[in-house]
């Protein structure tokens, strides 16, 4: 491959041979993809649960905020989206579940904190994505067949792996609520200024290893400048359900310590649920090394 070609400022994946890789930042040719008529249909559950049940799932200097209050209460988000018409699957789409924390902040060697919400983990059931985000980004991917069914007022979603049903997921009782939808975090938990990623890639030949181990911050600020979605409709729900299924190692065999985690986080009172659809879609391109642009350094425990 010729180096001055590798050099430029477009994403490169292995295979690096054949050059620059398309993805949902860029087209073959290097162009920014259009997200603006690109949709989503997100459905959501927001919970409380005890920080005590969370706190083994913050990477080091990783913490929860100071809201200055005495409760010692953490609120989580289980969001089972669809996303379609996108530009670079050639408008077609996929479906994502995501685990987010809210209410955290990661400071940095130079003293810079970030605050927003911790995205420990999403599974997807695309590899084109998984690949691109986990290399290009950092963001915690994995593999599950996701199956949506939606009819009026009611959302199922389940994920499994393999047959292995280890989710499922429900928000009824759905009805139109006006106006725009808010973020998915609560005001109570504390700033939200953006998503929080711990990036981590093993060294080839040595095992527990870091070859590179730092955390990310994709701010929601840079995110509407590149691409502002707007609400279509939005559903609010009177009810929530949550079920994990760790199953077994045999069942589970590279998932069930992940799922099995999860399943002993309580669900203290449902805080919010609902479905919000939208116009619109962001690349999280303004994704960055929240210890500075391009340092790598390593994680401070």
């Amino acid at each position: 491959m010729d180096p001055a070609v590798k050099s430029t400022r477009l994403h490169h994946r292995m295979p690096t041979v054949f050059g620059p890789f398309p993805g949902p930042r860029q087209s073959f040719d290097g162009h920014r993809r259009d997200g603006s008529s690109s949709t989503s249909s997100e459905a959501f559950i927001t919970f409380k649960t005890p920080k005590s049940a969370l706190a083994s799932l913050l990477p080091p200097s990783f913490s929860f905020q100071d809201t200055s209050s005495a409760d010692e209460g953490a609120y989580v988000t289980l969001a089972s989206k669809r996303l379609d018409k996108l530009e670079w699957l050639a408008f077609r789409g996929y479906n994502i579940v995501s685990f987010y924390i809210h209410g955290t902040q990661y400071g940095s060697p130079s003293g810079v904190v970030h605050k927003g919400t911790f995205l420990p983990v999403l599974w997807e059931d695309l590899a084109d994505p998984i690949i691109s985000g986990r290399e290009e980004l950092g963001f915690p991917k994995l593999f599950a067949d996701i199956s949506i069914s939606q009819t009026q007022g009611s959302y199922r979603m389940s994920a499994s792996w393999q047959g292995s049903r280890f989710l499922d997921f429900g928000v009824e009782d759905l009805h139109v609520a006006e106006g725009s939808a808010p973020g998915l975090a609560p005001s109570e938990a504390g700033t939200d200024d953006g998503i929080l990623l711990h990036r981590y890639m093993p060294t080839t030949g040595r095992p527990g290893v870091a070859e590179i181990e730092y955390p990310v911050v994709v701010p929601h600020a840079e995110e509407r400048k590149i691409q502002q979605p707007s609400t279509v409709r939005r559903f609010v729900g009177s009810g929530g359900e949550v079920s994990w299924n760790p199953l077994d190692w045999q069942s589970l065999p590279t998932l069930h310590h992940i799922v099995k985690r999860l399943a002993e986080i309580p669900v203290t009172s449902i805080i919010a649920c609902g479905l919000t659809e939208k116009v619109g879609v962001a690349d999280f391109s303004s994704a960055k090394n929240a210890n500075g642009e391009g340092t790598g350094l390593p994680m401070s425990s």
